[in-house]
């Protein structure tokens, strides 16, 4: 019971930040007509994540209406055990903090090899082949830069360092 108050929780808030989203969106200014403009891409994304979090609020209401009385007695938990059990989704929270604060400085290219590898190591329990997961890294970020770039002229930022 206490997953589907949470979903439901997470649904709502999704959709409060694809509302955010999309009003920032239209924000973007227009360069000219017959291309593609910078709100894009976004636009798609936040509408993916809005059906996405629509979908997931139905569930959890569904699943909330069609559970038995019984199972909405829940016993408490600890502050120090939710915790325990999200703690890797606060620290993912603090990296891609880390991230966006680290991007001007450093680059797009040197800041996503970083935070795609330092994920790996938070989300893993596998620590082997470290360097294929560092190969990887470099190899999603390079396509990602090049489908960003050439395709969608979009501009990546370059850091102040590299």
């Amino acid at each position: 019971m206490m997953t589907v108050k949470r979903d439901a929780m997470n649904a709502v808030i999704l959709l409060a930040f694809c509302g955010l989203a999309f009003y920032g969106s239209t924000l973007i200014p227009e360069r000219s007509l017959g291309k593609t403009e910078g709100d894009f891409f976004p636009n798609i994304i936040i509408g993916i994540l809005a059906v996405l979090s629509l979908l997931l609020l139905v569930k959890s209401v569904y699943a909330y209406v069609t559970s038995e009385k019984q199972q909405r007695t829940e016993p408490k938990t600890s502050l120090k055990e939710r915790w325990a059990e999200g703690k890797k989704v606060w620290y993912t929270f603090a990296l891609f903090g880390a991230y966006i604060f680290i991007m001007p400085l450093a680059g797009y290219f040197l800041s996503s090899v970083a935070f795609l590898f330092t994920l790996y190591l938070l989300l893993s329990s596998n620590r082997k082949r470290l360097w294929l997961v560092l190969i990887i890294s470099i190899v999603v970020t390079y396509v990602l830069s090049f489908i960003f770039q050439k395709f969608l002229l979009v501009f990546l930022p370059s850091g102040v360092l590299f």
